[in-house]
Order: structure tokens, then sequence, then C-alpha cells
């Protein structure tokens, strides 16, 4: 036994009636026809007939029919359902992936994704320099202000790395306080240009605490390439020059071994 909705129903009532007329309708023409008369208990034949062949079996083509449509129609929905969980996964996708690549705190890309950045940079023949620039005495700001502030001056440095590097150029946080910025296709005055515009700009941003101002600093360390590079070496030379930035007093820039008012261009 099924279920049949009302439509269903009404629709295999009227296809009954309609068998039923037909049925009776052609007793009546053909019988006299024949001879005989259209009474009795062949013309009740001819209405029994009807109902009890096309009631239960146009109930049960309609019912199959609109069971069909529904699923259809369900089918359908499902599909566009899909088609939305998929656009929303592949976007989610997209967001974990860029998510991977980048600090979340600064927005600089992440130690794996610079150097891998940096890999495919080093085969170009193109002048480059890279920068590594560090926080001065950022321990004694945590320390001092709190972890809290201690990022805060964190993000300072990435936004204004970030307003500082041309579109060709990449940048990212590779340690706890540790930027590296690449420039791509610059020679050594645009190295230098862009290391004194960072370190001038980290120098006089303000981010006071109670009142108190936060002393924050860069020192910088810059090599300049003048076409393919060993990125592990240049690296490596990048860093020895921060480290001499550090040493000679910090808040300074020590680019290709010399300090900066040392370099001529």
């Amino acid at each position: 036994m099924f279920k049949i909705s009302r439509k269903t129903a009404t629709k295999a009532a009227i296809v009954t009636a309609l068998s039923v007329a037909a049925s009776v309708s052609i007793v009546l023409l053909l019988v006299p026809m024949l001879g005989g008369h259209p009474d009795g208990p062949g013309f009740w034949m001819s209405v029994l007939c009807p109902l009890v062949i096309a009631a239960p079996g146009s109930a049960w083509q309609f019912h199959q029919k609109e069971t069909i449509e529904r699923q259809r129609d369900e089918i359908a929905r499902m599909h566009v359902e899909l088609e939305d969980m998929h656009a929303e996964l592949s976007a989610l996708h997209e967001d974990l992936k860029q998510r991977s690549r980048i600090d979340s705190l600064t927005g600089g890309l992440n130690r794996e994704t610079f150097f891998a950045a940096l890999d495919a940079a080093a085969s170009g023949p193109q002048s480059s320099a890279l920068l590594i620039a560090d926080a001065d005495h950022f321990k004694k700001i945590n320390d001092t202000f709190g972890h809290l502030v201690g990022d805060e001056a964190l993000r300072v440095i990435g936004r204004t790395i970030a307003a500082t590097l041309g579109p060709r150029d990449f940048w990212g946080r590779i340690g706890g306080e540790e930027f590296v910025l690449f420039l791509d296709g610059a020679d050594r005055v645009r190295a230098l240009a862009v290391a004194e515009a960072l370190r001038g700009a980290v120098a006089g941003s303000r981010i006071v605490v109670e009142g108190v101002r936060v002393p924050l600093s860069v020192s910088i360390g810059a090599r300049c390439s003048s076409g393919r590079f060993d990125p592990t070496e240049l690296f490596r030379r990048a860093d020895e020059d921060l480290y001499r930035a550090k040493k000679a007093g910090r808040n300074r820039i020590v680019i290709n071994g010399e300090e900066a008012g040392t370099v001529v261009a």
C-alpha cells in the first residue's frame, strides 16, 4: 500500500471517471449493434471493470510520475547545493593556502615561503639586493611594555616594510623580530634608499604606552648582486652586515660590508 497525494488522487479520479464513461459508451453503442441489450450484468461490468482497473492503475502511474519528478527536483537541488559547497570549499582551500604562506602577525611571507621565493629569484639575470632588518633591543621592549606592545611593534615594522617596497619586491618575517626584504632589479643606490627609508620610518614611528613612547628602531644589513646569485651565500653576507650594524651601535645600515655613511654610490 502506498500513500498518494491529493494531486495524484484527483488525477486518478479523473482518469477513472473518463475510463468508466468510455467503457459505458462503448457498451451502449456496441451491444445494440450486435443485437444485444445494454442492461443487466453486462452494463454493470462496464462500470465495475474501469473502477477496479483504472483507479489503482492510474493512481500508481501518477504516484510514480510524481515521485520521479520529486526525486528529479531533489537531485537538482542537491546538485546546486553541492556546487555551492564546492565553491565554498575551494574558497576555504585558497584561504588556507594563502594563510599557510603568510605570517599572521605582520602580513609578510613566512620563512619557508620567503626562501622558496628567493630561490626562484636567484636565477634571474637582473641586479637585486637582499636586506635583513632586525628590531633593536626587542627583548627589552617585551620585558618593559609587555608582549602585546611587542607584537604591535612588529606590526609597525611590517606595515613600514610593505609601504616601502615596489610591486616586484617581496618580504617576509623569518624570525621573532627579524625581517628580510628582496629588491628585484635594485642596484646599490636603490638598496640604500630603501634601507634608509625603512630605518628612518621605523625610528620615527610613535607607539605610546601610558604616556611613554616605546623606543623602536631597526638595524639593517644589505647585500647587492649584479645578476644570478647563491641564495644561501647572499643571505649569509647580508646577515654578516646586520651583525656589523648591531655591533656598531644599532639603528644603522651596513651595505656590502660598509656602513651606509661611507658608501659611495
